[in-house]
């Protein structure tokens, strides 16, 4: 699906303008094309590379995703990949869907594998689209990258109140899912430094004149956007550091639960020690046998008892029970 907003040269901006439109648009130096993709197809990515001049390298990574953030020069263009960061509320896990941009002298183009609220339907989106516009290209691919990175803080907090919520679990009643789930999350961990560490070299590139697309005006807004990822990768580390200690408090406490148990079993085993050793005693083919008469039998059954009861006593006094 293909999304067409355009500012034409004199001022007027159009929604949604027909595909059939587009490659008059694109020989008009004064009009700013935002070109959205939205799922394309590999025929819509050939169309719209060739009604701009891609290269085919470029058409190939489109076509095929899965690529690592770059920043890359072309003739007319430079290919920028980014990624977003989703946090799923059902099944807890993060992904780090790839959203490829592309600049040239009048468009900006955004390629993404699926449905992007953010860029499309968000409120910021909306109020700010004619001002994103207005700005130039440059301005609009940072506009763009802002709308992504911000997007990076809600879903970092998402990480981290359901990290908390898996430490209080772990601290009241530990399982072997947590185990499970403490994994998740370090693969997680994993993810956001592999989508936010090679964007912070891209924005630090992005921030000086050397690349040719951001002017000098519109790099103070860049560098903006680099401070924001600067920050997320700090929380991304902070996060990671968090998970191990998070996985130690686990081990730790299954370990304490273990000694626990075995701390009961041992008192238990103790108490019965007494009794086991008189009735194994009595138990043996001796030769003669005691003058078992009804009072002797419970005077030394009580004096089983008295004794596992002392004993009892005792270890709840040194505080073993």
């Amino acid at each position: 699906m293909m999304h067409v907003r355009v500012r034409h040269g004199d001022g007027r901006v159009e929604f949604e303008v027909p595909i059939e439109s587009l490659r008059t648009l694109a020989d008009d130096a004064r009009a700013l094309i935002w070109l959205d993709l939205e799922a394309p197809t590999a025929d819509e990515v050939a169309l719209a590379g060739s009604l701009f001049d891609w290269a085919h390298l470029t058409i190939e990574d489109l076509v095929r995703r899965g690529q690592r953030a770059k920043l890359e020069t072309f003739p007319g263009y430079t290919y920028l990949v980014m990624h977003a960061l989703i946090y799923d509320e059902v099944s807890g896990r993060l992904s780090a869907p790839q959203v490829d941009l592309l600049i040239g002298h009048n468009y900006v183009a955004s390629v993404h594998a699926g449905a992007a609220p953010l860029l499309n339907d968000s409120r910021e989106t909306q109020r700010r689209l004619r001002q994103m516009l207005a700005g130039g290209p440059d301005y609009l691919l940072y506009a763009l990258t802002d709308l992504l990175v911000d997007s990076y803080f809600p879903a970092m907090e998402r990480l981290d109140d359901a990290l908390d919520t898996l430490q209080d679990q772990i601290v009241t009643n530990p399982s072997n899912a947590q185990m499970a789930r403490i994994f998740e999350m370090k693969r997680d961990a994993v993810l956001l430094r592999k989508a936010i560490s090679p964007q912070l070299e891209i924005f630090s590139r992005l921030t000086t004149r050397d690349t040719g697309i951001v002017s000098e005006g519109t790099a103070l807004y860049f560098r903006d956007v680099h401070d924001h990822l600067i920050r997320t990768f700090e929380l991304a580390d902070g996060y990671r550091d968090l998970l191990a200690g998070t996985l130690d408090a686990y081990l730790s406490t299954v370990s304490n639960r273990m000694n626990d148990v075995m701390k009961r079993l041992t008192v238990f085993t103790a108490l019965f020690l007494p009794i086991t050793a008189v009735s194994g005693l009595l138990g043996m083919n001796l030769s003669s046998v005691p003058p078992w008469t009804d009072g002797v039998f419970w005077v030394l059954i009580a004096a089983l008892l008295i004794v596992s009861t002392v004993q009892f006593v005792y270890m709840q006094r040194r505080g073993w029970i």
